[in-house]
């Protein structure tokens, strides 16, 4: 199993855990996404993710703002990456 698919499976196994995105790239994106419509999970991203132009919920805990964009996101993310 290649990185990314194993900090999927890690991710979606382990809620209470943080787990370093970055290692997935941009493909793992939706699969985030659709694991935490159901259940509440943090993450450590070290560059801007691309999560598509569909409309998403993420809370920024750096600055405690929700966005739903990846046009919301990109300024607030651009400050920590």
């Amino acid at each position: 199993l290649s990185g990314g698919v194993k900090t999927l499976i890690l991710f979606k196994f382990n809620k209470d855990k943080i787990f370093n995105v970055s290692t997935c790239g941009d493909n793992c994106a939706k699969w985030l996404l659709k694991i935490a419509e159901s259940e509440d999970r943090t993450v450590n991203l070290r560059h801007l993710m691309d999560f598509g132009k569909e409309p998403f919920e993420i809370r920024i805990l750096n600055t405690n703002e929700i966005v739903h964009s990846m046009k919301e996101l990109v300024p607030i993310a651009g400050e920590f990456v």
